[in-house]
């Protein structure tokens, strides 16, 4: 038997063809390149969540004469974060003792697959189907006809949340850049809810940026802010292509007393931790960090996941070792580092 040295090796002498998407942080693809170092434990996983690689796969042959195959699969991570060759060299032998590339998320003797919640499910799919240049899903236009105000906007219930993937994952097609720009500031808050839980995983323009931070300033100065809805907000804006008004919208946000609630705070550290290399932005964050009534637990917890993104660590330990920190801050940071000891 040919040796077969990991997945990416696995899949090429099946004869097939695939592509990587992360899976945990935002679903985005992953170089090929870039997979293939992580695989061989060159170099940690760019994108861990829970210390762990959370992974979608699509396979499909040349000619597409077979059926497309998609996997889930979350591979836990050494303390460098990379992927041990023990555990994936285990996963191949799981597969090659199936003898077929079924889903692993649906083999409940495999212990790497994974479900994806519904949402994450749906924006996958729209970007699988237009990475293949297939069509959308039949929920599309209706989806179109609702951003654009047709039926009328109290009509969401007719909406399915395919429709919106798909709408964004094509904002390169049919003007739909600006259909959202125009009716983000319009819509009801729960069809914005289910569009920032598509948004964030695409690289929305400065267009589309100014109408999210115009729904989130519109929150904020409500007397009684709804902190769910404002962490919505940062999960719209996370993958903005302009940075500047992203930190500027963090900043005030952890500015403010919703800034220290734990669903904003999760939200921005599991999909903004760009804008938290800012020192300022960064700096605000850990005080407000302190202050969330979840307790050191959370305090810990975030922390920890930050410190394991590569190029978060040393930004993270010279805000931490600031003379400017509060008290509380510093009572946080010290409760934290006995963890270590």
């Amino acid at each position: 038997m040919t040796q077969i040295n990991g997945i990416a090796d696995f899949l090429n002498q099946a004869g097939t063809r695939f592509k990587v998407f992360d899976m945990g942080r935002r679903i985005q693809e992953i170089a090929t390149d870039e997979f293939l170092s992580f695989e061989q434990g060159e170099i940690p996983y760019p994108l861990p969540l829970q210390q762990q690689a959370w992974l979608g796969f699509l396979v499909w042959t040349e000619d597409k004469s077979s059926e497309l195959v998609i996997w889930f699969l979350r591979f836990p991570l050494d303390a460098s974060g990379k992927l041990t060759a023990g555990i994936r060299d285990d996963f191949v032998l799981h597969l090659l003792n199936k003898d077929k590339t079924e889903a692993p998320q649906q083999d409940e003797s495999n212990p790497y697959g994974f479900k994806p919640k519904q949402e994450h499910m749906a924006c996958f799919h729209a970007k699988a189907a237009k990475q293949l240049a297939q069509p959308a899903s039949s929920y599309y236009e209706h989806t179109k006809d609702y951003l654009a105000g047709k039926p009328g906007y109290d009509q969401w219930a007719f909406v399915g949340f395919q429709g919106m993937a798909d709408v964004v994952a094509r904002l390169d097609e049919d003007n739909n850049a600006d259909l959202l720009a125009e009716a983000i500031e319009t819509i009801p808050a729960q069809p914005f809810e289910a569009l920032a839980q598509c948004l964030e995983h695409e690289n929305i323009d400065t267009r589309i940026t100014r109408a999210i931070v115009n729904v989130t300033n519109r929150e904020l100065e409500k007397d009684n802010t709804d902190a769910n809805f404002i962490s919505h907000c940062i999960r719209a804006l996370s993958s903005s292509r302009d940075q500047t008004q992203l930190e500027l919208t963090l900043d005030k946000i952890l500015s403010t007393d919703t800034g220290s609630h734990p669903e904003v705070l999760a939200s921005i550290s599991g999909r903004c931790w760009l804008a938290l290399k800012k020192q300022k932005t960064l700096a605000l964050f850990l005080e407000a960090l302190a202050n969330c009534g979840e307790g050191q637990d959370f305090f810990n917890l975030v922390i920890v996941d930050l410190i394991n993104i590569p190029g978060m660590q040393e930004s993270i330990l010279t805000a931490v070792k600031s003379p400017e920190r509060s008290e509380k801050l510093s009572s946080s940071i010290g409760e934290l580092f006995k963890t270590f000891t």
